[in-house]
């Protein structure tokens, strides 16, 4: 099958990663039709699955044709040349993308897992932004509506109408229902691990051309550096307009703010969960790992 679509842009990392600031920088590139978080296309017939993950083994012809139909009308639809999206979920199906788009550009964004931690707990709170929660119906097959009446009742209905927290918020990998149990800011701690565990491990098994990993720490603190290096490896030409908006509106006093959403002890049980991978990418050293394996 001819795809349509020619070396699409795929931004993953898991929420509150800065994938969604990486995506508005590339939307001011000339050539870039950005769409954020088209996940019902992503899931089209694996709707009522319960997790989102997906495998070379689920890309189905009629799949396959289906996906990257919809993405090249939009595409066509904007009068731009390259398609490019970001969706978190995505963490977890990087060989199911690469069998749908073998030249896809995949970029993706890690941060501390202390930092994604307090930003999830804001976000349980707050709730999804209910106008793309709308989007996304009217982008899901009326036979598939069903399968997202539970998230729109969680995202919707009990934060924005009746005030409470939501139980569960975001990605979903298989098992996430075991998390259940624990408090809030571990299973935003379970769902950090599993999502940069399974992206690292798929990304780094493509070939160099194909996935490119960074941190949102190096893009607050050299966005015009990093950002030239992602339009580089994703084959964009340089854009003053892109550069423009990046030095505009990245903030490097962001760094270390969302942590303030944790208690003390909530923060220590979270670090004592991640140590391991914090160590391994670099964000605690060998000591710290220690104690805080000790203080869990």
């Amino acid at each position: 099958m001819i795809r349509r679509i020619v070396k699409p842009i795929i931004l993953l990392g898991s929420g509150r990663s800065g994938t969604s600031l990486l995506g508005d920088i590339l939307s001011h590139h000339p050539d870039v039709a950005y769409w954020l978080e088209p996940r019902p296309i992503w899931m089209y017939g694996h709707a009522y699955r319960r997790h989102h993950e997906l495998g070379v083994e689920d890309l189905t012809p009629g799949i396959a044709r289906t996906i990257d139909r919809k993405f090249a009308r939009f595409l066509a639809q904007s009068g731009r040349s390259r398609f490019a999206e970001k969706t978190p979920s995505n963490c977890l199906r990087i060989p199911f993308i690469h069998a749908l788009y073998p030249d896809c550009r995949i970029i993706n964004m890690i941060r501390d897992g202390r930092e994604v931690v307090g930003g999830m707990l804001r976000m349980q709170k707050v709730g999804a932004d209910s106008n793309r929660v709308f989007a996304r119906i009217f982008e899901t097959p009326l036979w598939e509506w069903p399968a997202y009446l539970p998230m729109f009742f969680r995202t919707v209905w009990m934060t924005r109408v009746l005030g409470k927290t939501s139980t569960y918020w975001g990605v979903k990998a298989a098992g996430w229902q075991e998390w259940l149990t624990l408090p809030p800011h571990l299973i935003a701690a379970k769902q950090w691990m599993r999502l940069v565990e399974i992206s690292t491990r798929d990304g780094r098994a493509l070939p160099s051309e194909n996935y490119l990993e960074l941190r949102y720490e190096r893009l607050i603190r050299e966005p015009a550096e990093l950002v030239g290096e992602i339009l580089d490896f994703a084959q964009l030409s340089p854009s003053a307009d892109v550069i423009e908006y990046v030095l505009s509106e990245v903030d490097p006093s962001r760094a270390g703010k969302t942590i303030a959403n944790l208690t003390e002890e909530q923060l220590r049980e979270a670090a004592a969960q991640m140590s391991p991978l914090l160590q391994e990418l670099g964000y605690l050293d060998a000591s710290a790992s220690t104690q805080a394996a000790d203080s869990s």
